[in-house]
């Protein structure tokens, strides 16, 4: 028959337990840290000396212009953003699938007209009592146009992964000029 002590025993793990191996765990590892900073900080700082001094420029100064510029999707935001390379500035978001109040896109007449003319009948039945046109997209895969196997610079197409649409941007403006939606 079993006693009345093994019953009130705890088995397996308790709070107290758990809470002291962990704080005991995490000021080891802050011991660890810290003593190992010191050693590669300096070594880091060294290798970044030498790099710097045998090593290209990647430095734009102000009014100089990058060498190269990458067109990044934003995903949810709707929108596309510009990047300078190598300084890593951003240059401009443009809006596509998402409203944007500084610009008045989505709001503006030009803006609703290329939002909406694109719809398929059936989506721009269903919008009629919702606006009328899409208020977010999914921006992805931005992919610049090409003549003859060559980027031409002309066009930029991203989709919406959420809605179905593909977008065209032109790029000698940087605006949205045409969305489709896919059946």
């Amino acid at each position: 028959m079993p006693n009345e002590d093994d019953n009130t025993k705890k088995q397996g793990l308790s709070r107290r337990s758990v809470l002291g191996t962990t704080a005991a765990l995490a000021a080891v590892g802050t011991t660890a840290a810290v003593g190992g900073l010191g050693l590669t900080r300096s070594a880091a700082i060294s290798t970044a000396q030498a790099q710097t001094k045998s090593g290209a420029k990647h430095e734009v100064k102000p009014g100089e212009l990058d060498e190269y510029y990458v067109f990044f999707s934003s995903g949810q935001s709707g929108e596309i953003r510009i990047i300078g390379m190598p300084s890593m500035r951003e240059l401009m978001r443009v809006p596509v699938f998402n409203r944007c109040s500084a610009t008045g896109w989505g709001q503006t007449n030009e803006s609703r007209k290329i939002l909406e003319e694109g719809l398929t009948p059936e989506y721009r039945e269903l919008m009629k009592d919702r606006g009328g046109v899409y208020d977010n997209g999914d921006l992805h895969h931005p992919h610049p146009s090409f003549t003859d196997g060559t980027y031409d610079g002309r066009y930029l197409f991203a989709n919406d992964k959420s809605n179905t649409r593909v977008a065209r941007i032109r790029l000698d403006v940087m605006k949205c000029d045409k969305i489709v939606q896919l059946p």
